[in-house]
């Protein structure tokens, strides 16, 4: 059965998307078991040998030498996620679903959203989620459940919120990973540490970008606007949700999974999993 997804926390309301844009390592394996010595058949007046411990292997050691990841909190988020960073520098991800693969290259100057990332993926949080809301030429959602086992591994990893960290080079283009947030009672517009979206949008006419600046007080570079003309996205999402990080293989994986049809809620009718691993 397919798992009840809280479908409440919605990163934008529909009418903004229908009005302006109708238009991103295994877990540390446990330990291999110790070999359990084994008994050598000797004559009665030699000593038994005595059993050697297995030795450690230097990949051995080095896993055991990365502390946990304690229970995340508001007040601990940024020195563990920061400490979690240096010891796992990995920034490529395949996200692997029902309808295809993309490859995902997450970005070194959003460090606390990429360690996040990274975290939960090699906890395999995202592992048999669901693409929950999915909207034609805007965006496609996933990330988070109600599910009683998803629920159990929230509960473990903590509970918390992201820091945004808006960059003025990391925009809403066609293929960006962004985060989720709540909209009310949010004033630093902090992030969601479990729920993501994936940019597909429409590419924008001159017109249209002027009409973003003027209604959602935003500036748009003229490299950004060369973007968003030729690739597409959503502009006014820039300044709002934190990018970071883009598609750089599998684009068109966007399109299939926006394609898809969608009943109550933006629910995709057809259920697209997902899989999540580390690019090594």
């Amino acid at each position: 059965m397919r798992t009840r997804i809280n479908i409440g926390k919605v990163l934008i309301s529909t009418v903004l998307a229908i009005v302006l844009c109708a238009c991103g390592g295994q877990p540390s394996p446990k330990g291999q078991p110790q070999q359990q010595a084994e008994t050598a058949l000797v004559q009665t007046e030699k000593p038994k040998p005595k059993a050697e411990k297995p030795k450690q292997t230097s990949t051995q050691k080095k896993k055991a030498d990365k502390p946990k990841m304690v229970r995340l909190t508001e007040d601990n988020v940024v020195e563990e996620l920061t400490k979690y960073g240096r010891q796992n520098p990995e920034k490529r991800v395949r996200i692997i679903t029902s309808m295809g693969t993309m490859v995902v290259e997450l970005y070194d100057n959003t460090p606390l959203h990429r360690a996040n990332f990274i975290h939960l993926i090699k906890e395999h949080y995202y592992d048999g989620t669901e693409f929950y809301r999915v909207i034609n030429n805007f965006m496609i959602q996933g990330g988070d459940t109600d599910g009683y086992e998803r629920r159990a591994v929230k509960e473990k990893i903590g509970k918390y919120t992201l820091p945004s960290e808006f960059r003025e080079e990391n925009i809403h283009k066609r293929g960006a990973l962004s985060m989720v947030r709540e909209y009310e009672n949010n004033p630093e517009k902090r992030s969601s540490p479990f729920e993501f979206f994936i940019v597909q949008g429409t590419v924008y006419t001159e017109g249209e970008l002027n009409g973003t600046e003027f209604n959602y007080n935003v500036k748009i570079s003229p490299e950004h606007r060369a973007v968003y003309k030729s690739e597409g996205g959503c502009a006014y999402l820039d300044g709002q949700h934190t990018v970071f990080g883009e598609v750089v293989e599998g684009l068109e994986v966007i399109d299939k999974i926006a394609a898809v049809k969608t009943g109550q809620g933006d629910w995709p009718l057809e259920a697209v999993t997902i899989k999540m691993e580390i690019v090594k």
